[in-house]
């Protein structure tokens, strides 16, 4: 485990520690909570980019066909 000094201004600090008496669990859990949130979040974004590659492929594989028989009348 690692040690970490932090600073709260005293406001902030008064209202955790009425509403959590355990001011360590509640900040670390706040910390695992957010890290969890940033790592789905990044995931996500990175699911968005590989669907956007693999369509940007498929309408490359498609252009031809697309293009056949098409007339503006439809």
């Amino acid at each position: 485990m690692k040690i970490i000094q932090l600073h709260l201004p005293d406001d902030l600090a008064g209202k955790v520690s009425q509403l959590f008496p355990n001011t360590e669990s509640f900040i670390i859990e706040t910390l695992r909570t957010k890290v969890k949130e940033h790592n789905k979040s990044s995931t996500l974004e990175n699911e968005y980019h590989l669907a956007s590659l693999e369509n940007e492929k498929i309408k490359t594989d498609f252009v031809a066909v697309d293009l056949e028989n098409w007339s503006d009348e439809y």
